[in-house]
């Protein structure tokens, strides 16, 4: 059926007309014969390009010239790269269809993971191609015996039930021998495939700027598509952010540089064809990334699409009928996208939505080549410049401010930024509306003091560089991980989720997965962000690899909202024993200075540094931090609360104090037990971890003593006493039940928070040895190695048994802590 007359309109574009497709041939042909270069084949733009554009493109990309009566590319639509060498080009500057181009093969980034086509290599090739067809015939014929088995009545005949049973069992037979049969054939080849031959074309004896490979059968074809997308995508999980989220995000804004170029192929029939398709040299992960955004495969995009999949409405399905044109191709899949997008109750996270700003992106297509014979050598250059020699890769405290500033202008664009803080930072004390944005932002960002930042401040803190900067680390810690309102109570199981209106603004920014897709990389790469931000404020910078750890999955997924109370009032509450309030401070207010002093206290594990080296003791920094927040409740000897809060407001001034006798900018004596300063002895991570000392992970808190020196009482003004005013018993005096039960519900909470950092840290261990595990795995898969001894390997799970074990008592003391909670 003709979909040109019943297509619906929208963003996604249809094919260009058959006239115009001669007229952009004609207006190319010109332009390179001006220009002195050799043009593409006619074909190439009949079958490859003009199929590419949407309607109207190439009328916008070619003029016509009343005074030759013929037809040119327009100046503005075209540009010469490389000009005045044997390997200029002519690149035309148009929109493609998001679906138009395929991933090339021949991209340097790859080449390792490719064989040199030698012909037994391309033998080889053509015999596992042989095997993978084999094995699809033996699956789909054991798939037919168990549906004819299970088709078959009880009362059918014993003899029919046991012919259906060894027929069953003679396809898993079948099955099972051509899988080791397979199995040989990569062995065979290494587990890599042969690299196609590109060179370009001629016709008439001329080459022309287009490439071409050596013919194969559709199949052998398929397959070095298939596998060139597989190795594409193993490279890109080493991509710092999701480019499929990016894409559907923020689109394509960077033009890339495609050439067309014919595959040679002989179906099943022996009927030869030419492919004719657009090759991404440059930007090969946004072609591969597009692809999947559009849910269409490589593959079958070059050698042909089955009709089922691009059924139009109306058309009877035919699971024989294959779509072999790509202007055919490019209009259903165009027709359907446009057919959904035109649907007002469509899919928010459909593919005609998620696909909208892919519809279209810029590329620069080959059309023109000076000297055609080095069409491929000029193409892998600029693929080779795009990867080593085009932009300076960032350096990771770098990376992370620049991120940092994409965010901070996305709020703004959005809207929210003022809103964001008017709420989390100020607690409703003032109106967004009241607030400076571009001052606040350009502040955050490092292009203005923080003195903007004064109209944040909580009530009663003055302003000065502590304050500031520590509303400064509160802004940070509320943009990175804003809050998600509570889930809807009227909201059904499995529905997605309302993430309010500033998690989508990190996702964007930042170019996440979606929110339910909660992954530790994830988290430490916010982490690193905030750590990296953090430190600017500091005049000493420690390694933002410190911070890792400190943010959880869920503060990610749920925000991490900061304490409405100043630190003026977080000390004052200190000071009266609210254990609450001192993990708060710790946590929230003091972990930058811990990180980021001139003696740091807590630093990033200390792995790799020598020992003569290194002060203090290896350890985590969430065990730091969890030292010192137990602390309080479970004083180590010699500490005392006195000793906390000196230490603190210490911390909290270090970067200001002035230089003492004997002391560098930025540090300070330790306290001692009364709150005041040791002289001699430095606060350093070496008495840090003597103070603090590290703590095992399943270590249970101690019940906090009385503090020592308490007064009895006031003496009497007149007279002597008749006796001692104290008394030494021999036992210690009974705790009544009233002032235990007290006790013990004021620790009750900050014991719940502890419980959960401990299990959410042994969960993101777990993650790490799952994907540690996994990637094992993998590297020997692909070095072909045999797996381990079956001694190591039973060690192993015997092991992770164990571990299992544990995590069952911990649900089932969960379970009881629940029930006994709600007697409380």
């Amino acid at each position: 059926m003709s979909t040109r007359k019943t297509a619906p309109e929208g963003p996604f574009p249809y094919p260009t007309t058959p006239e115009w497709a001669e007229h952009l041939y004609e207006a190319i042909a010109n332009t390179c014969a001006a220009e002195g270069f050799a043009p593409v084949p006619r074909q190439a733009v009949l079958e490859a390009l003009a199929p590419a554009l949407g309607q109207g493109e190439a009328k916008r990309v070619t003029e016509l010239r009343r005074n030759v009566g013929r037809r040119f590319l327009r100046a503005t639509a075209y540009h010469v790269e490389q000009r005045g060498t044997d390997g200029a080009l002519l690149l035309l500057n148009v929109d493609l269809h998001g679906a138009a181009t395929l991933p090339w093969a021949n991209n340097d980034r790859t080449r390792s993971e490719w064989l040199h086509p030698s012909p037994e290599n391309l033998a080889r090739m053509e015999e596992l191609v042989d095997q993978q067809r084999a094995v699809a015939e033996w699956t789909m014929a054991r798939e037919r015996a168990k549906t004819a088995q299970r088709a078959l009545a009880p009362t059918a005949p014993r003899a029919e039930k046991d012919a259906a049973v060894a027929a069953v069992k003679n396809a898993e037979d079948e099955l099972a021998r051509a899988q080791r049969e397979f199995q040989a054939r990569e062995q065979a080849l290494g587990r890599r495939r042969p690299l196609p031959v590109v060179r370009a074309v001629v016709e008439d004896g001329l080459p022309l700027a287009a490439l071409t490979t050596e013919e194969v059968r559709a199949e052998v074809a398929g397959e070095v598509q298939r596998y060139a997308v597989e190795m594409l995508q193993r490279r890109a999980r080493l991509r710092s952010y999701d480019l499929v989220e990016s894409l559907v995000q923020e689109g394509q804004r960077e033009s890339t540089v495609v050439v067309l170029q014919r595959t040679p192929v002989v179906g099943r029939d022996g009927v030869r064809r030419y492919i004719w398709r657009g090759r991404q040299v440059t930007g090969n992960n946004r072609g591969d990334a597009r692809l999947q955004v559009l849910e269409v495969v490589a593959q079958q995009l070059l050698t042909g699409m089955p009709q089922y999949l691009l059924r139009l409405e109306g058309e009877e399905e035919n699971r024989r009928l294959v779509l072999l044109g790509l202007g055919e191709i490019l209009r259903r899949i165009s027709t359907l996208l446009n057919t959904e997008y035109a649907d007002p109750d469509r899919d928010p996270e459909g593919r005609a939505e998620r696909a909208l700003r892919i519809a279209q992106v810029p590329a620069r297509v080959v059309v023109g080549a000076r000297t055609p014979e080095r069409l491929e050598e000029s193409l892998r250059q600029l693929n080779v410049h795009d990867h080593l020699r085009g932009q300076l890769n960032y350096g990771e405290m770098d990376r992370s401010l620049g991120l940092w500033s994409t965010l901070v202008k996305a709020y703004q664009a959005k809207g929210v930024l003022g809103e964001l803080l008017a709420k989390e930072v100020t607690q409703g004390r003032v109106r967004a509306g009241d607030l400076n944005e571009d001052a606040i932002a350009d502040a955050l960002v490092g292009a203005r003091a923080l003195d903007e930042l004064a109209e944040l401040l909580p009530p009663g803190d003055e302003v000065s560089a502590l304050t500031l900067r520590d509303v400064a680390v509160r802004c940070a810690t509320v943009m990175v991980f804003p809050p998600v309102p509570p889930r809807p109570e009227n909201l059904p199981p499995g529905a997605h989720l309302p993430t309010g209106r500033y998690w989508p603004v990190v996702r964007t920014a930042l170019q996440e997965a979606s929110w339910s897709q909660s992954s530790t990389a994830r988290t430490d790469r916010r982490t690193d962000m905030w750590a990296a931000v953090v430190a600017q404020h500091f005049s000493h910078r420690g390694n933002p690899l410190a911070a890792r750890g400190l943010f959880s999955a869920r503060d990610v997924q749920y925000g991490a909202r900061p304490d409405a109370r100043s630190l003026l009032s977080l000390l004052t509450a200190c000071r009266q024993g609210d254990a609450e309030a001192w993990e708060v401070l710790v946590r929230r207010h003091l972990v930058p200075g811990l990180i980021n002093a001139p003696e740091p206290f807590v630093t990033a594990g200390q792995g790799s540094e020598k020992g003569e080296d290194r002060k203090g003791v290896r350890r985590t920094p969430v065990n730091a931090v969890q030292a010192l927040v137990y602390a309080y409740t479970a004083p180590p000897e010699g500490v005392t609360r006195e000793l906390l809060i000196a230490f603190a407001e210490a911390v909290l001034r270090a970067p200001e104090s002035p230089a003492g006798a004997g002391l560098v900018p930025g540090t300070f004596w330790a306290p001692d037990p009364h709150g005041n300063p040791r002289e001699g002895t430095l606060a350093d991570k070496g008495w840090f971890d003597t103070t603090f000392p590290k703590i095992a992970s399943s270590r249970k808190r101690k019940t906090a003593e009385p503090p020592v020196g308490a007064s009895a009482g006031e003496e009497s003004e007149k007279g002597e006493e008749s006796g001692p005013t104290t008394e030494q018993l021999d036992e210690e005096i009974p705790e009544d039940a009233l002032t235990r039960m007290t006790r013990l519900r004021s620790d009750l909470s900050s014991v719940v928070d502890s419980s959960k950092n401990s299990v959410d840290t042994a969960a993101e261990q777990l993650g790490v040895l799952l994907a540690h595990i996994e990637d094992a795995v993998q590297a020997r898969e692909e070095a072909g190695a045999q797996k381990a001894h079956p001694d190591a390997r039973i060690l192993y799970a015997e092991e992770l048994g164990e571990i299992k074990k544990q995590g069952m008592e911990i649900a089932r003391l969960l379970d009881a802590a629940a029930l006994a909670v709600m007697s409380l």
